[in-house]
């Protein structure tokens, strides 16, 4: 298939438009990997509950539904933010060019409307990092423009065989120049294992009030239990077991969150963006009542409170474009116990109390220069700095207060070659940063008191170079893209001592990662006419290229266990493959074949405990049963193979892995009116 492409005669083709770089313009023309995924891409990838159904879709990321709502998805692109055991880290993530990353580089996808996605975007390479730190990839979701008009609605129900289920909403209407979208979302789940039900509600709203400026709406609410990881041991003899600490200090989580953003252009070029966000969280963690008893504990029960404001002003010429950010974010930190004397598993004695502020001011640049009528010079610059401040308000167990500031000053260089009026080369060299969040800079690797500030951000320079190509037009339309990568990284921040809880990080030596990623689709050869095709493939070699020394099981005081040169970072597969076979759209019938597979996947810096390799089948039907209403019906993991759908890295118990589901059945109903 894929020799097939190449050989095809090219033809003109209308340019596909991005807006996940810093400037808009022709995919064909960018000087860097992206990856793209349209509505009905996203549609055929699944019900719409994880974004992880349609990550697969997309080489050099690795999305993995954890099964575990109150810890979100595994996500990262090309090995970076593969260490997080919560959240994500290390990547820049955006909903119609708002950001879902806070300042200090955490971040989280559930929240994103995927019943209202028009596209999805994923920016990897040294372009990543003019965004800022934490880049390594650039995640966009992008929404549909609301349509004046009349109130219209459209809503679906979908129920899978694991008791899973999820109900949306959508109404738009309103006036032709003001039109607006509402969207409702709830999904609930009883669970694949013991303590693992949660919940999950969203409200998406978007008013485009006038020709060039809209206003967007996100509330999130999502309480879910926390089954925790299981050993290896506990895996082989009862996949769908559950952690006995889990059900005694009845672990869970709960999430509101809340965004208000603001977006808008105007004559010359000038664009603004600004946001106001808060997040509220409670977690009660399944803590040792021993563990939390030195004064210096700050129990097992987590209290955050968070607001977020920003702004990004930015003129865009034809050649250039500048602009300016400010991101701010503030946090009050609570720590309690949780046990009240025999009682577990519920808000004991206050253990910690912090405020934390970090702030991020930063200009930049991008533009190009036609250096010959075949090829195009690309250069940005990122210039700033980031402030972190941490203030103790609980000092009975020392002042775990302190500052830290990191300078920003990101590069990036591309070239982009014209071998055919639908054929590019490009390549492009940058450097990235990515600093500690403010949950990773909260304690000190000696066990002492104070913010670590001795913990620095990890650098790299990176290189990459790739081959787009498009042809065909309407059902015989298709594309490749193909890209090469390096990346070497300075100070890694690893996990160098976790004790009762806690963790604390440090800088190892330098890593690298270098790999292969291919991305094609097409239709099958004359005779199978009416059939598309597409590939997703990555290979990644991401390896530890000097020693260093982390923490065993607890409790750990000092670093001793070596990670040997040549170790492989955990948490990111080395070869991820994703087949997808469907046939046309427009028919009165759809049908679908998808088949995922990865290698194994290192749960630990040592190399000692891995999940297995695993390739898994799916299958879908949807059918046209009017003008306004289809009834689908998907089988995932048609074999009922028994697999690992996600690991915790460096899990200090040695409970590393999260097991993933067996065969389920689901049947969506969609209606339009």
């Amino acid at each position: 298939m894929i020799a097939t492409l190449l050989l095809a005669p090219a033809v003109a083709l209308p340019p596909v438009q991005i807006s996940g770089g810093l400037r808009a313009g022709p995919l064909l023309e960018t000087p860097a990997a992206v990856a793209l995924l349209d509505a009905q891409a996203l549609a055929q990838s699944g019900p719409g509950v994880h974004l992880s159904e349609s990550l697969g879709r997309m080489p050099g990321v690795w999305a993995a539904d954890r099964g575990n709502a109150a810890q979100d998805l595994q996500l990262s692109v090309r090995g970076f933010g593969a260490r997080a055991s919560f959240g994500v880290r290390g990547l820049r993530l955006f909903v119609d060019g708002l950001p879902a990353t806070a300042p200090d580089g955490s971040g989280s996808v559930s929240h994103f409307p995927l019943d209202a996605a028009a596209r999805l975007e994923l920016l990897r390479g040294p372009f990543s990092a003019l965004h800022g730190v934490h880049s390594g990839g650039v995640l966009s979701l992008h929404t549909r423009a609301p349509q004046g008009g009349p109130t219209r609605w459209q809503g679906d129900v979908w129920a899978a065989s694991d008791e899973q289920q999820q109900v949306r909403l959508q109404a738009e209407g309103g006036a032709t120049s003001a039109p607006w979208r509402l969207g409702l979302a709830h999904w609930r789940s009883a669970g694949q294992r013991p303590q693992s039900q949660a919940e999950r509600s969203l409200l998406d709203a978007r008013w485009d009030f006038v020709p060039g400026w809209s206003a967007r709406l996100n509330l999130q609410s999502q309480p879910a239990e926390d089954a925790l990881g299981l050993s290896r041991a506990q895996w082989l003899s009862d996949p769908e077991g559950v952690t006995p600490a889990a059900l005694a200090f009845n672990s869970r989580k709960t999430l509101q969150q809340q965004q208000l953003g603001l977006s808008g252009s105007w004559g010359g070029g000038w664009q603004l963006r600004s946001w106001l966000l808060g997040r509220q969280v409670w977690q009660w963690q399944a803590l040792p009542v021993a563990s939390q008893l030195p004064p210096s504990h700050p129990g097992g029960v987590i209290a955050l409170e968070r607001q977020q404001l920003g702004a990004d002003l930015r003129h865009e010429g034809p050649v250039w474009t500048l602009g300016l950010q400010l991101d701010t974010q503030r946090e009050q930190r609570r720590g309690y116990e949780n046990f009240i004397g025999p009682s577990l598993g519920v808000t004991g004695t206050l253990r910690r109390d912090e405020r934390n502020q970090a702030l991020a001011a930063e200009v930049y640049v991008q533009g190009e220069h036609r250096l010959s009528p075949d090829l195009v010079l690309h250069t940005g610059l990122r210039l700033g700095q980031q402030r972190l401040r941490s203030q103790d308000r609980f000092l009975r167990n020392g002042d775990d207060g302190g500052r830290a500031r990191s300078p920003v000053a990101l590069p990036a260089l591309g070239l982009v070659g014209s071998m055919a009026p639908q054929t590019r080369w490009f390549a492009s060299l940058g450097q990235a940063r990515e600093t500690p969040t403010l949950a990773e800079r909260a304690y000190r690797p000696d066990g002492s008191a104070g913010l670590n500030t001795a913990l620095r951000a990890q650098r790299s320079r990176q290189a990459e170079a790739g081959l787009r190509q498009r042809g065909g037009s309407g059902e015989r339309a298709w594309a490749l893209e193909a890209a090469v990568f390096v990346a070497r990284t300075s100070d890694e921040i690893v996990s160098a001592r976790n004790s009762a809880g806690r963790s604390a990080f440090a800088n190892a030596g330098s890593t690298r990662r270098q790999g292969l990623e291919l991305q094609a689709q097409g239709p099958l050869p004359q005779g199978l006419e009416g059939l598309r095709w597409a590939l997703a493939l990555s290979s990644l070699s991401a390896r530890v290229s000097e020693a260093y020394t982390v923490c065993g099981a607890p409790p750990c005081g000092t670093a001793s266990l070596i990670v040997p040169a040549g170790a492989r970072l955990p948490g990111a597969p080395a070869r991820t493959l994703r087949l997808d076979l469907s046939t046309a759209d427009g028919a009165p019938w759809q049908a679908g074949l998808t088949l995922s597979a990865r290698s194994r996947l290192w749960a630990d810096e040592r190399n000692t405990e891995a999940a297995p390799g695993v390739a898994l089948l799916s299958a879908w039907w949807r059918w046209q049963l009017a003008a306004d209403s289809s009834l689908s019906l998907r089988a995932d993991n048609l074999a009922d193979r028994r697999h690992i759908a996600s690991v915790i890295v460096n899990e200090s118990n040695g409970r590393f892995y999260e097991p993933g589901p067996g065969r389920r059945l689901s049947l969506q109903l969609q209606q339009r009116w």
